[in-house]
């Protein structure tokens, strides 16, 4: 009796999976690019937040996608937190097309992408997730088919053991179910096409699956808490309003019941009953109108919303330090002073070299921000900038701009590498104090870096080509003298300690590093400025 309802169940399980993990891909880069540009208006935000349920019928997938554009200050997050609110509207469609038999169109989609992948028609990975979307949408309700018809004996030994009698009495057992299967599944949308599937099979009546899909919303809030406690800032307020539109929903459900209370009248029951004759129907209405109620209520008070998270959970020195400042959206349809932006952003990641060293420096702010703080944010932004420059390709822009963006391109790639570099020349630094001989090159090598590195911010903020020669002078080769300098330690100090011996060598040759891919960016700047482009100036920023 139980194999065939488990089956059932794996198989819409299944096709769940499929369904997500294809889907999106298929939306791709493109998607998310869509998501940036429709968030422009609250009610265009709105649609794109139910779209993208419909598309990615996940609403953890499209929550991760905004915190990362957020995150990266890709779109604002006023604008773009809509998005994932609505998501939960979108998802709904999964509950209300399971209330419909699809079997006879499933039995061929499965057909369809099983011959697909026989005869080989899924080469290509967009062929692929095609397939895998057809194969995914036919097993959900192929395994939907098989979970009612083996429901039935379940249905019946329940029955006649009284167990629904006791349950369909029980609405906070029902609702601990909800809350249990959510934990479980990591969604409400297939709890409440279980729900939905199990009222068709007549294991539970109306009133005791709609309990259970208000269990299953108010787990779903709470799983949404439990993300949000991983998160910062941003990242954890657009989590933690996922949970304020759960609560917000079950808030307006329990509204309803008590103007039923009030008024002696069957509202909520009685108007689902408008749109569908049948018990499954009519959940999937109810748990529609769930998603609606608790996504109008964040619409209405969304600003009061956003200020409470943000006092909750404000962000984190490494998250305002992450937001890139001149990547304006609206700059994309120009795409030549969308790149004289993504210049300035340069110049905003190039003043922050030096401060690299401040941890480490005998004369600067002991309060200063951490070399690790700084790096994790530049190479924020840096991959905010390289999708900024992806979307400046996308929209055609001429034969100069493109070369500029190939060039800053590889600027940004070079600067991201200095980052790292300067990170790992930190913490060698402070383990070779350690020992006072090699403390001392250390020092030398922090002071010396720190002068090449203010050059070159200062020669790139003029960009004058003298001033770029002259940096291109000093920032030349010393693979001699830091092997002279290696050696010469060496010998003064033959009982030095190993974790010094380590931490000097490897500080010298990223010492190395730094300078040679501080004279490559110097000479992509140059190349920059012979071909007739401006460096952007402190008067232009």
């Amino acid at each position: 009796m139980v194999a065939p309802l488990l089956a059932g169940l794996g198989l819409f399980l299944c096709g769940v999976h499929f369904v997500s993990i294809n889907l999106t891909p298929l939306a791709g880069r493109r998607f998310r690019y869509v998501l940036t540009r429709l968030v422009k208006w609250p009610w265009l935000a709105a649609f794109t937040g139910t779209l993208a349920g419909v598309v990615t019928q996940s609403t953890n997938a499209v929550t991760y996608v905004i915190i990362g554009l957020v995150s990266g200050g890709v779109v604002d997050k006023k604008r773009a937190i809509l998005i994932p609110i609505w998501a939960h509207v979108g998802t709904s469609i999964l509950v209300i097309l399971v209330a419909i038999d699809f079997k006879i169109a499933a039995s061929y989609l499965v057909a369809l992408a099983g011959f697909a992948v026989y005869f080989g028609f899924d080469r290509t990975d967009r062929a692929r997730h095609v397939i895998g979307t057809l194969l995914g949408i036919g097993l959900l309700f192929l395994g939907l088919d098989a979970l009612k018809t083996a429901a039935l004996p379940v249905r019946d030994f329940l029955i006649d053991g009284g167990a629904i009698a006791r349950m369909a009495g029980e609405p906070l057992l029902l609702m601990l179910l909800g809350i249990a299967m959510t934990f479980l599944c990591q969604s409400s949308t297939v709890v409440g096409a279980i729900a939905v599937a199990a009222t068709g099979a007549g294991i539970f009546d109306l009133p005791s699956a709609c309990w259970l899909i208000y269990g299953s919303n108010v787990g779903s809030g709470l799983n949404h808490v439990v993300l949000a406690r991983t998160l910062r800032g941003d990242a954890a307020q657009i989590a933690l309003i996922q949970f304020v539109q759960k609560f917000s929903g079950f808030s307006g459900i329990l509204a309803i019941k008590g103007l039923e209370l009030a008024t002696g009248r069957d509202l909520l029951y009685t108007e689902a009953a408008h749109f569908s004759s049948q018990p499954g129907g009519q959940v999937a209405i109810i748990f529609l109108v769930y998603q609606l109620l608790g996504s109008l209520f964040c619409s209405a008070f969304l600003n009061q919303i956003i200020a409470v998270l943000e006092r909750l959970s404000p962000p984190s020195p490494l998250q305002e330090l992450a937001k890139p400042m001149y990547l304006i959206q609206e700059a994309l349809v120009e795409p030549t002073f969308a790149i004289e932006l993504v210049g300035r952003e340069e110049r905003r990641l190039l003043e922050r070299l030096p401060l690299m060293l401040d941890g480490v420096r005998s004369d600067a702010d002991p309060g200063g921000l951490s070399s690790k703080v700084i790096c994790q944010s530049s190479a924020d932004i840096s991959r905010a900038m390289s999708a900024y420059m992806e979307q400046i390709l996308a929209s055609n822009p001429d034969r100069n701009d493109r070369e500029r963006i190939v060039r800053s391109q590889h600027r940004t790639a070079n600067l991201n590498s200095m980052f790292e570099s300067l990170d790992e020349f930190v913490a060698n630094s402070q383990d070779a104090r350690k020992t006072p001989s090699s403390g001392r090159v250390a020092d030398q090598m922090i002071e010396s870096l720190h002068s090449l590195l203010s050059a070159l911010v200062d020669a790139s903020a003029t960009g004058e080509p003298e001033d770029l020669q002259f940096l291109l002078t000093l920032l030349g080769h010393r693979d001699e003298i830091m092997e002279k300098i290696r050696q010469r330690v060496l010998r003064e100090d033959p009982n030095m300690l190993p974790v010094s011996q380590t931490a000097l060598f490897s500080a010298t040759m990223l010492f190395e590093r730094v300078i040679w891919l501080a004279r490559r960016n110097a000479m992509l700047l140059t190349s920059e400025v012979a071909n007739g482009a401006a460096v952007p100036s402190e008067a232009a920023q």
